[in-house]
């Protein structure tokens, strides 16, 4: 998903989570970013209710991020 595929909310919503996850994870925005939208488009093309979808991309990008420092 793009820039430009996101409303208000939701973009306010994606830039929250990717600096926050950036943040505590000690890397940069733009990497997670790319993982973020990735998880994101997956879940958003198997999901019937879309409310919690950030939730849980963000959920998998911590894991995803954690299971590579290991």
């Amino acid at each position: 998903m793009s820039e430009l595929d996101r409303n208000e909310p939701e973009r306010t919503e994606f830039e929250t989570a990717v600096m926050s996850l950036a943040r505590s994870q000690g890397i940069d925005a733009r990497e997670v970013q790319s993982l973020y939208d990735s998880i994101l488009a997956d879940l958003k093309r198997e999901a019937i209710i879309m409310d919690f979808l950030p939730i849980f991309a963000a959920r998998k990008v911590k894991e995803r991020l954690l299971q590579k420092r290991r």
